[in-house]
């Protein structure tokens, strides 16, 4: 079966890229056997009036571009999303399961939202039948944060159902345990490597803020 990634985007405003991640879901995207067919979903919390701004967010960071499905604030009859908050992720994250029964799917997300408990729910769902592995990425790597214990303790609960559940601190991790299970070719770790490195010494947009302001102000 072809695994396929949902990818879940946090608030546009405040989300910071996991480092490496553009060749991350690039690896994933072409597949252990770099054929590239594997198709890349966004579903985000955010109302659609940010998809600009998400579209925008994709592109500055060289993110492999997907369909994006964003959150309705609507509370219409006729309104496609109904679903208050993060929940609204599940419930998108079942519409692409039931209309894509052939394909396994590769869940990402964030320690700094719900997506644990969302991706938690979704794996005793559906099993390991339809879900190829979960990776969480952990917003404060450096620290063991309460976020940490809560990821933690949803990963122990999915432990019966097979499905492989992962608390990781930055692309390598994730690419190392992908390619481990058949998810990515191993050659591509080391790009990913080096793309982290090349992240991690890329100044912030308020770092960049910063510097040009003193700059201009000389």
């Amino acid at each position: 079966k072809t695994a396929a990634q949902l990818v879940f985007l946090g608030n546009a405003r405040t989300r910071k890229p996991l480092l490496g991640v553009a060749k991350l879901y690039a690896a994933l995207q072409a597949g252990v056997d770099n054929a590239g067919r594997n198709p890349i979903f966004y579903v985000s919390s955010s109302p659609w009036n940010l998809y600009d701004l998400l579209e925008d967010f994709l592109a500055l960071n060289a993110i492999p571009p997907g369909p994006m499905f964003l959150r309705d604030l609507g509370t219409d009859t006729g309104k496609f999303l109904k679903t208050p908050g993060h929940a609204h992720k599940l419930e998108r994250a079942r519409t692409l399961f039931d209309r894509m029964p052939h394909l396994r799917w590769v869940l990402l997300g964030d320690s700094g939202q719900q997506d644990a408990e969302l991706y938690a729910a979704a794996a005793q769902e559906f099993g390991e039948e339809r879900i190829a592995a979960i990776y969480i990425r952990d917003v404060d790597p450096d620290l063991d944060s309460p976020l940490d214990q809560g990821v933690d303790a949803w990963i122990g609960k999915v432990a019966g159902t097979k499905v492989p559940m992962l608390r990781a601190k930055d692309s390598v991790a994730i690419a190392e345990h992908a390619a481990s299970i058949g998810l990515i070719d191993p050659g591509m770790i080391p790009e990913i490597v080096a793309e982290v490195h090349k992240d991690a010494a890329r100044p912030t947009v308020t770092e960049a803020a910063a510097k040009e302001a003193v700059q201009g102000a000389k």
